[in-house]
């Protein structure tokens, strides 16, 4: 069922459902479904209607105007997953994810005869063109940084965005929110904040005479922990081990979060001022570190260009069912990776342990993330093998966070991903196409 999540304004419950089939109104009026008692809200201000699972909005000639992602509706509009509506100074948010999805000419995969081929690699390549398609509408100029986000959500991981400030890091986090039908919630790290404000807490209910457990903003599909450096050590911890056990006990009792479950880290590595970098130890919880860094001209002036008139954000829904998602990260693990494709990663990541520049290596943690992710990007490209090209090409972005220099080795080497990029040409390829 869909409903409206209650941002601003509404102080009688925080989701109002809508009902399967019918209309609601909203306004001043006692005899709306949803009363507004605001001097900025018209008697019957706006309606919403549900048509064949489909829910419109429409402005009813408000004083004031109704408007869906800050653009006032002029004429009937549907109403698309995470679209903002604001009445007056009262803000909802339109959550689709218990909803059918749309039977529209825009999805493409409608022609994979379920349930025969809802398990194959073909309806994966469709998913994963789909939501690469979708993404890509918003966040333009960055193929790559699109591709190694979709890379940790199909091998069922989580991923840190270090970049500076301004490059798209939440955008490409909100379009993949958006692209999927399911729960989305963002987290801004601040000093002052809880462990309990990101996993929830019991209060006490005079009614019942019992606790009552309020759930956190962790539990949700997909996760924006925006600026992750900026909160304690004591907060940060308690975001990382629900990423690693996917489990949160308050009070004695276990919280199972649902699946997909996905954290997009974002940290400005510039500016330390005040923040609190992550350790080795709770960076290894990240499959992925990725940057972004700046577009190219052409691709900043066609990112002005989609920005001229409204964000390309509003004009995107979902593509994809959560759940399918995770029928994906199932279909991902079956793609074939030969013993010497593990061989090769286990040479890559012994070296790592022995090289003289390098304090720590990387735990067997991190030779399952290389494996995990070189199938993702084997079903990435539609291969149902992994090649040794898929290795390299990760190393970096799976290994690099994961490793430490040594004091008296900064000055000859600028980073781990450079010592990386010698232990990958040290250990040579025997024979690539037999392992195939």
């Amino acid at each position: 069922m869909s409903s409206f999540t209650v941002q601003k304004g509404y102080d009688k419950s925080s989701e109002i459902e809508i009902p399967p089939q019918g209309t609601m109104l909203i306004g001043r009026d006692r005899t709306c479904d949803i009363v507004l008692n605001k001097g900025d809200v018209s008697r019957r201000h706006a309606k919403v209607e549900v048509v064949d699972g489909k829910v419109f909005m429409e402005d009813l000639r408000s004083s004031n105007g109704t408007f869906v992602n800050s653009l006032p509706i002029n004429c009937r509009l549907e109403l698309k997953h995470m679209d903002v509506v604001q009445v007056g100074k009262n803000v909802f948010v339109f959550n689709d994810a218990d909803n059918q999805m749309p039977d529209t000419d825009t999805i493409s995969f409608k022609t994979i005869q379920r349930p025969t081929d809802y398990y194959s690699f073909e309806f994966m390549e469709h998913i994963i063109k789909e939501l690469e398609t979708n993404i890509s509408k918003v966040f333009k100029g960055k193929p790559n940084a699109v591709r190694n986000l979709l890379l940790a959500l199909l091998a069922d991981g989580h991923i840190l965005i270090e970049d500076v400030p301004g490059v798209g890091k939440s955008i490409l986090a909100q379009a993949l929110a958006k692209s999927i039908q399911g729960t989305y919630k963002r987290i801004q790290f601040t000093p002052d904040m809880l462990p309990s404000d990101i996993t929830g807490t019991s209060i006490y209910n005079e009614q019942t005479t019992d606790f009552s457990f309020i759930p956190g903003p962790i539990f949700g599909n997909i996760i924006l922990a925006d600026e992750i450096n900026r909160t304690t050590p004591r907060t940060q911890s308690s975001l990382l081990e629900c990423m690693s056990e996917s489990v949160i006990t308050i009070d004695g009792v276990p919280h199972v979060l649902s699946k997909p479950f996905f954290v997009v880290a974002t940290q400005n590595p510039q500016d330390y001022h005040g923040t609190y970098p992550l350790p080795e130890p709770q960076l290894d919880r990240f499959l992925m570190r990725i940057s972004i860094g700046y577009p190219s001209e052409e691709a900043e002036k066609e990112i002005l260009d989609s920005q001229q008139h409204a964000h390309p954000l509003n004009n995107i829904s979902y593509v994809v069912k959560a759940m399918e998602i995770v029928q994906c990260q199932a279909l991902v693990r079956q793609v074939h990776i030969s013993d010497d494709i593990k061989n090769y990663i286990v040479k890559i990541v012994s070296a790592t342990r022995k090289h003289p520049a390098l304090s720590s290596g990387c735990s067997p943690r991190a030779s399952l993330a290389l494996m995990r992710t070189s199938q993702s990007l084997a079903a990435f490209y539609g291969r149902k093998y992994v090649i040794p090209r898929d290795i390299r090409e990760l190393a970096g972005p799976v290994l690099a966070h994961r490793m430490t220099l040594k004091l008296r080795a900064e000055g000859e080497w600028k980073s781990t991903s450079d010592v990386l990029d010698e232990i990958l040409e040290k250990i040579p390829v025997a024979n690539e196409e037999k392992s195939l």
